[in-house]
């Protein structure tokens, strides 16, 4: 997904893991475009851009939402994943960065770093 030309750093501002990934890029000289989306939810425009084929990897598993669903015990279709999403948006993994040379899903600092070289 574009916004630009900078990477963006889709988070939750509230997530302790989304702060320290971008504390992280920041130490690392990389600036993003931070997009909060849980105070601007994704859409499912942008989540169909997002979400590979097989959303699996893409699902915040640490949810109550998807305990409650019994997503473990499912395999979702990249549609019913964003329908998902959409409705509860904390079903997301986070933070995701979006950057020209590839997206890092949840903090990785050595992915981070690969980005920079």
């Amino acid at each position: 997904m574009k916004t630009g030309t900078k990477p963006t750093l889709w988070m939750k501002s509230s997530c302790t893991t989304c702060r320290n990934a971008k504390a992280k890029l920041a130490e690392l000289g990389i600036e993003v475009v931070v997009r909060d989306y849980y105070k601007t939810p994704l859409t499912s425009e942008e989540l169909e851009q997002l979400l590979p084929a097989d959303p699996a990897p893409m699902l915040g598993t640490k949810s109550p939402k998807y305990k409650e669903l019994g997503l473990k015990e499912r395999k979702l279709t990249k549609a019913e994943a964003i329908e998902l999403m959409v409705s509860d948006n904390n079903l997301l993994k986070r933070p995701i960065l979006v950057h020209p040379k590839g997206t890092v899903i949840g903090f990785d600092a050595a992915a981070y770093e690969a980005l920079k070289a």
